[in-house]
């Protein structure tokens, strides 16, 4: 049995040697304190970016006590997880680092209270609020450890970051406004003022007005399961420091739609969303539990099975994202004792979905549950299937692309207005192959950019303008490295899943208005049982269409996948 909290929270621990040896520790130096190694060592960047200031929070936390057992100097010091001879530095060290980060934190701050993320002048509203967040979270657990002189500096620096973040909002991602409500709260329990308090409140209600009527809540104009589980997170983050009760139907009801949507071993269809976030929430789902016996499973199931690897790498994996999430799993340790984990009288979460067929046409995903047995299928993302036996992923298909000499095509792209169609057992979508076009700023966008951003009203229209392009192309741009894929096109694709007991299908047919199909330039990968299998074989050359069709039962494996190919001349 592995605890997924526990898990989370030992990756945290095994790498925070990481975290400390990123940050300028020189106290000589003019940049002492900073995360961004890109900036004070490799000289990569012109500026720093604020959000790596985060991992200062999370090392103050693991100075706590609480964590001594795992420390490196301490008598008889346990392991962390499978890093043979890690250790936790002492309290000293990582308070220092705290501290030395705060000091950085408050210097990159702009005198009105906002910082930099993504661009020189960006003024940004999420470095803002989530730097505001993992330092408040400090604030709250390490309490009276905190010296004098850092209370002073912490409540001077989130007193202009929460007045910043009280005057404005982002409504062009909802899990934006909901962070905004948690850092105003936090700003309010350090400082005792409540002007704080009361902008928290409206950045809630504002939030909530905006939540659909299938539950979920936009980002930049379209859904996204990974953010669904942010948002949870700060809002429920809001809900425990205030004590506001008012959001938790909300959250319940967000839950109940990502619910269908969740695999069982707690990941989620990063091809899903149009962020391509494959987040899971932990701390959300906890502080949602005393209220929702949903929540309570869930994080019962997440005390007793773990992802491993596939539930850290969303947000954990590389040195930007260790840094900016670090505190979470430490967090929801420390929130722990308030959580409620389901017990023998709550039905397990891998035995709780509703079964059959769940379909949420707005977001255009569905998924289809009967005892051990889960299918999903993401017409938003180009019609991503995968099929689970338990917690184990059978069978993966990502559905086509094309490269040749000419470019690149692809079936993957975030689209919830492909059309859909209900079938005997099943579903079916039709939608193309699309243009991959990824989205590298030049020489001269970065130079307007960099010459528009020194004026602070110029930088408001400057992101303005970013944020109308995001959401009309329908991509983060700037947080995922999806393909910027049009409409339409020479190839088209029409998909049909159908599901039942005994086993599932999968049926395509693509075709080439020119009738030049070319077998050495198509390209349509499967994995079973985390094998890669080839679903398209022999020469196809010069046709106009072509059926696939791959069948498996639940009981099989990648030698019994049945895959029948027609060519159509």
């Amino acid at each position: 049995m592995t605890d997924d909290l526990e898990y989370q929270l030992e990756f945290v621990m095994a790498n925070a040697w990481r975290l400390l040896g990123i940050q300028d520790r020189n106290p000589l130096s003019p940049t002492h304190g900073c995360f961004h190694y890109a900036y004070w060592r490799d000289k990569t960047s012109e500026f720093a970016d604020a959000r790596m200031q985060e991992a200062g929070a999370a090392l103050g936390l693991l100075s706590l006590p609480c964590f001594d057992r795992w420390r490196a100097d301490a008598e008889g010091g346990a392991e962390i997880g499978a890093v043979s001879g890690v250790g936790l530095a002492s309290t000293e060290v990582l308070y220092e680092a705290f501290r030395a980060g705060l000091l950085n934190l408050s210097r990159q701050q702009y005198a009105d209270g906002c910082y930099d993320e993504w661009y020189k002048g960006e003024r940004g509203f999420a470095a803002t609020e989530f730097t505001t967040i993992a330092y408040g979270l400090a604030a709250h657990f390490l309490k009276d450890r905190l010296r004098p002189a850092e209370r002073e500096l912490l409540t001077r620096t989130l007193r202009r970051a929460g007045e910043w973040l009280a005057r404005r909002h982002d409504r062009v991602k909802a899990n934006h406004e909901a962070a905004a409500a948690a850092a105003l709260a936090l700003v309010w329990e350090v400082t005792g003022e409540s002007r704080f308090r009361e902008a928290a409140a409206r950045a809630m209600a504002d939030t909530l007005s905006r939540q659909t009527g299938e539950a979920w809540f936009p980002e930049v104009g379209g859904m996204d399961l990974g953010y669904c589980s942010v948002l949870l997170d700060y809002t429920m983050l809001y809900v425990h420091v205030t004590g506001d009760q008012g959001p938790v139907a909300a959250m319940r009801r967000l839950l109940a739609f990502m619910w269908p949507n969740i695999h069982p071993d707690a990941t989620v269809a990063a091809e899903a969303g149009l962020c391509l976030n494959p987040y899971v929430s932990r701390l959300g789902v906890g502080l949602l539990s005393p209220w929702d016996d949903g929540a309570a499973a869930l994080i019962g199931h997440l005390r007793r099975v773990s992802p491993g690897r596939a539930g850290v790498s969303p947000y954990l994996a590389d040195d930007l994202r260790l840094s900016r999430w670090s505190y979470l799993p430490v967090v929801t340790i420390l929130f722990r004792e308030v959580f409620r984990f389901a017990d023998a009288a709550l039905p397990d979460f891998v035995h709780s979905y509703p079964r059959g067929w769940s379909r949420f046409p707005k977001a255009s995903v569905m998924a289809w549950h009967d005892g051990e047995r889960h299918l999903y299928f993401a017409p938003c993302g180009g019609g991503v299937v995968r099929a689970y036996v338990g917690s184990r992923c059978l069978y993966e298909d990502l559905g086509f692309s094309l490269i040749s000499p000419e470019g690149a095509w692809g079936s993957l792209g975030y689209d919830p207005e492909r059309e859909v169609e209900e079938l005997p057992g099943g579903y079916g979508m039709r939608g193309s192959l699309g243009r991959a076009a990824f989205f590298f700023p030049g020489f001269w966008s970065r130079l307007v950019l960099r010459i528009g951003c020194t004026v602070p009203l110029f930088s408001y229209w400057l992101r303005a303008g970013i944020d109308f392009y995001r959401q009309r192309r329908r991509t983060a741009v700037n947080q995922s490295a999806a393909p910027v894929a049009g409409r339409g096109g020479r190839w088209s694709l029409r998909r049909q899943v159908v599901v039942d007991p005994e086993g599932f299908s999968v049926h395509d047919v693509i075709e080439d208005a020119e009738s030049r199909l070319e077998s050495r330039h198509l390209l349509a990968p499967v994995m079973v049982e985390g094998r890669r299998r080839e679903s398209l074989e022999g020469d196809f050359s010069g046709v106009r269409r072509l059926s696939v069709v791959k069948e498996l039962a639940w009981s099989g494996s990648g030698e019994s996948l049945r895959v029948t190919v027609t060519r159509d001349p």
